[in-house]
């Protein structure tokens, strides 16, 4: 048997594998990498935190929350609306988190490449309403 099917894989060896192939802007710290992306006139970080063999990223709005209540209330609803993930407020940021269980190697770095890219269509989806939620308006995310 190939030695290689019983190590387990590394997200993070992975991850930089990928972003290095795809050429993205990227900086490397230790297992977590940030990235920065524009779509649609959209531009916003991400950061991949891999621990093993699993992958977290983390979409960050750039705009600071005026009113928690609307943000958080933002937050629940569009949690209904999206098939995975989450959003969340952290420190007055408003987050999307999603990750990749890499259970394999030869598909490793299309999982990673799955979540980055649903992640990234989340946001650019909802941007308008992330973005009004930021400046205390409670827009109809349908």
């Amino acid at each position: 048997m190939d030695p290689r099917f019983e190590v387990p894989v590394d997200a993070a060896g992975e991850m930089e594998a990928l972003l290095e192939r795809s050429g993205a802007d990227f900086r490397r710290e230790g297992d977590r990498f940030r990235l920065r992306f524009a779509a649609g006139g959209c531009r916003w970080q991400a950061v991949c935190q891999c621990r093993g063999d699993l992958a977290m990223i983390y979409h960050l709005h750039p705009a600071k929350v005026e009113d928690t209540e609307k943000a958080l209330e933002l937050c629940s609803r569009l949690n209904a609306r999206v098939i995975r993930g989450s959003f969340f407020l952290r420190e007055g940021t408003i987050v999307f988190r999603d990750g990749a269980e890499l259970t394999e190697h030869w598909d490793a770095q299309d999982r990673l490449a799955r979540a980055v890219e649903y992640g990234t269509a989340v946001f650019v989806r909802f941007w308008e309403a992330l973005s009004a939620a930021a400046d205390g308006l409670l827009l109809d995310c349908e």
